[in-house]
């Protein structure tokens, strides 16, 4: 049984942080300058913190966070970015982090667009089916959460073995979120959810309305446990390749390296500016830095470039 893990930064090439200020302040480099960041609304906490602390360092950066949903981000980012162009406004870049991998129609976009699109993969959430936390139920494995999605109403929902068949919904994110677009790669074959379930706006809604015990709620576990207190993420088994079964654990930097936790949603950061640029400099620094990367571990997420090095005791070791 692993015991304990410890994490060793195994890095590329990190963003090389200017040893001292441009004399212009408004010119965009990598640590100076104006950058648009639209963020995926379940992020936006996460992005916010790491913002803060780079602009500690290039105090000269001046980073706008605008809180979207994922297809919003994408949609705004190539309309900002076009405005820009026009304008040829050298100030201000745009850029977009969400929890998802970028959709073919919105790649299909950027490439009839004659755009360079800039991609990092800065981490990866688990994906949680999430319950009140006075719910009695407590653990799922990956086939029954996908046989429940598939079950079209009318159909009792096999959440939880503990507990037996029961009927109830799923909560979402609609389907501008990241979340839904995980759920429908991850867990569907493309197709849509079939079981009853409820569509919001918004992360925050989908959390509000789980914790009330309206039903389960499909969200990254980044955002579940920033509500802790009153929601709870059911443990996760599974079947892996060779048919071994794999009891359910929970969400943790580990489990998601390791593939014992077998849902993962992954956080992307996309701009089309040019490569010298504040909007390449932040994504560089999100995806390679020390400070990012290990930020991202102390949050029970799993790093792009963080190796995680686990250790199983010696027999007779405390």
């Amino acid at each position: 049984m692993l015991r304990v893990y410890r994490v060793l930064i195994a890095l590329g090439v990190v963003v090389a942080l200017a040893g001292c200020e441009p004399p212009n302040p408004d010119a965009n480099t990598p640590t100076t300058g104006r950058l648009i960041l639209f963020v995926d609304e379940m992020y936006a906490p996460l992005i916010e913190a790491l913002r803060d602390t780079f602009a500690l360092r290039s105090p000269n950066a001046r980073i706008e966070i605008h809180a979207v949903p994922a297809r919003t981000a994408i949609e705004e980012m190539l309309r900002a970015d076009a405005g820009m162009t026009q304008r040829r406004d050298t100030s201000a870049t745009v850029a977009a982090v969400i929890g998802r991998r970028m959709l073919a129609d919105e790649e299909r976009a950027i490439t009839e667009a004659g755009e360079q699109l800039g991609t990092y993969v800065i981490g990866y959430d688990g994906l949680v089916a999430a319950v009140a936390t006075g719910s009695p139920m407590r653990q799922t494995t990956l086939e029954r959460l996908r046989n429940a999605l598939k079950s079209p109403p009318g159909y009792p929902l096999e959440i939880d073995s503990a507990i037996g068949a029961g009927t109830t919904q799923f909560l979402v994110p609609n389907q501008n979120s990241s979340t839904f677009m995980v759920v429908r790669r991850e867990l569907l074959g493309d197709s849509n959810i079939a079981a009853p379930v409820r569509y919001f706006a918004t992360s925050d809604s989908v959390a509000d309305r789980a914790a009330a015990g309206e039903g389960i709620a499909l969200l990254g576990w980044y955002r579940v446990n920033r509500d802790s207190t009153r929601l709870r993420p059911l443990l996760m088994g599974h079947n892996d390749t060779l048919g071994r079964y794999i009891r359910p654990v929970r969400v943790h930097p580990s489990t998601l390296v390791t593939g014992t936790y077998p849902l993962r949603q992954p956080i992307v950061g996309y701009t089309l500016a040019p490569n010298n640029s504040l909007a390449n400099g932040f994504l560089t620094w999100l995806a390679r830095s020390q400070d990012a990367q290990y930020f991202l571990v102390y949050r029970g997420l799993q790093p792009e470039n963080v190796r995680i090095e686990l250790v199983v005791p010696a027999d007779g070791a405390p």
